[in-house]
């Protein structure tokens, strides 16, 4: 099973994916999967993973939220 939660930065943080350096007020995904450790992905690795998709909301504004 995995959960995932869209969370923002306070502070700075390390991207588990890229190793770039997140700052305070940034978005990035916390990843729990079943039997691995937790990572920290910035905007872009959870898009690139497949985290982060874009939807429309109920006005028909596209936005991009976490799975």
């Amino acid at each position: 099973m995995t959960w995932v939660a869209g969370l923002t930065v306070t502070g700075k943080m390390t991207c588990d994916g890229c190793g770039r350096v997140m700052r305070h007020s940034e978005r990035y995904g916390y990843i729990c999967e079943e039997g691995k450790p937790p990572l920290c992905l910035c905007v872009d690795c959870s898009r690139a993973r497949g985290y982060l998709k874009l939807k429309r909301d109920e006005k028909g504004k596209e936005v991009e939220t976490f799975l």
